[in-house]
């Protein structure tokens, strides 16, 4: 996927995972979502954060290439074991779980176009979930639109269920139970 997919896929999972109660709903957590769905491409300087530090992904992209230990499901879960056990699960409901969810995404949508080695270390493979959808291609933004159009419909019923669960019959944009705490904080 390129940068711009991969910001409104991982922008499309911290808001989901807001509207389920796991993250906070706030600009902060939004765009740590945005930004750890573009951190595993560090490692090509030709990617949005690779090119902002050049540096750091030459390094990367000489000694361990595109889409192999960065692509790799381990980091996001490594890091959040890591936060558990020094921050206790409420850091990992803040900002750092969407910045994980955002990097997660990442991985998700690279399976679909090429594939990455998303089981480092058990597995040195490409795993590729459909390999005919290409970078910038049209099948890559059919995957895109499908999975918004799944992540929209989840975050929906998530809403609304919570609305019908209260007993109020709300709209999502109230400002009662749910929708009050998941209100926009700068």
């Amino acid at each position: 996927m390129n940068g711009r997919s991969h910001i409104v896929l991982g922008l499309a999972c911290g808001i989901t995972a807001a509207a389920a109660g796991y993250v906070p709903f706030t600009f902060a957590s939004l765009g740590m979502a945005a930004l750890g769905s573009l951190t595993p491409d560090i490692d090509t300087e030709r990617s949005m954060v690779g090119c902002r530090l050049p540096w750091l992904s030459r390094t990367l992209s000489r000694r361990i290439g595109h889409r192999t230990v960065t692509h790799s499901l381990a980091v996001p879960l490594l890091l959040g074991l890591a936060a558990i056990h020094f921050g206790g699960m409420g850091l990992l409901r803040s900002a750092l779980g969407s910045f994980l969810i955002g990097y997660a995404s990442h991985i998700a949508g690279d399976l679909v176009t090429g594939g990455c080695w998303a089981l480092y270390p058990l597995s040195r493979n490409r795993i590729s979930l459909w390999p005919y959808a290409r970078v910038g291609s049209l099948r890559e933004y059919m995957v895109l639109l499908v999975s918004l159009g799944l992540l929209g419909g989840v975050t929906y019923h998530l809403l609304t269920h919570e609305a019908r669960q209260s007993g109020h019959h709300t709209s999502i944009g109230s400002h009662s139970g749910k929708a009050r705490r998941m209100a926009f904080i700068a």
